[in-house]
């Protein structure tokens, strides 16, 4: 799943949050985590030592000022992932402003590290059901007016869309699409 391996602090005074994506990051390969803090200051220690990769920090809908230490953390990691009980757009632009990663809900936070790890996967996240669709029919050998057939589209759309699967996945051209496609698991299974 991870090529490698990072290491995460977590940020969090709730028990069972703890406990819950301790074994979330203990779980996942590749990720080691390396300790929790019940605040800021405690944070900050922990991270001059162990200098993670990532920092989670929970933030509790009740927790006044949550977000203002952020900054700080920002600092001594790269990457600062804040998970909440819930994930709105107003937090969201309080999370970005205070310089954080991302907002991310805590069931989803080690595919969050996950992602940021692997950057081939957070493009080929990008992709909708009709851009696999298309990449399954280009690496079959279709052309483009036996794809617009079976997709009941024009030969010109499909040219489109090819165009902006490769700009979503930065490949130049069909070939490099399809050998993208066939070393990332998106060409379909032989035979169908």
């Amino acid at each position: 799943m991870v090529s490698g391996w990072a290491t995460v602090l977590l940020v969090s005074h709730r028990p069972h949050i703890c406990e819950q994506v301790r074994l979330s990051v203990e779980s996942a390969p590749g990720l080691v985590f390396v300790g929790e803090a019940g605040n800021y200051a405690n944070a900050l220690e922990i991270a001059a030592v162990e200098g993670p990769d990532f920092i989670v920090v929970d933030v509790a809908v009740d927790d006044d000022g949550g977000l203002d230490h952020i900054s700080q953390l920002v600092q001594v990691t790269k990457h600062v992932l804040v998970i909440s009980d819930i994930c709105e757009e107003t937090l969201m632009n309080c999370v970005r402003r205070a310089g954080a990663t991302d907002l991310v809900p805590r069931e989803q936070v080690v595919d969050a590290i996950v992602r940021r790890l692997d950057p081939e996967r957070e493009r080929i996240a990008t992709l909708t059901g009709g851009d696999s669709e298309i990449i399954v029919l280009l690496a079959k050998g279709l052309s483009d007016e036996q794809i617009a057939q079976r997709l009941c589209v024009t030969a010109g759309a499909v040219r489109e869309h090819f165009c902006s699967v490769c700009s979503k996945l930065s490949v130049e051209d069909r070939l490099g699409l399809l050998i993208y496609a066939f070393l990332n698991g998106l060409a379909g299974e032989s035979g169908d």
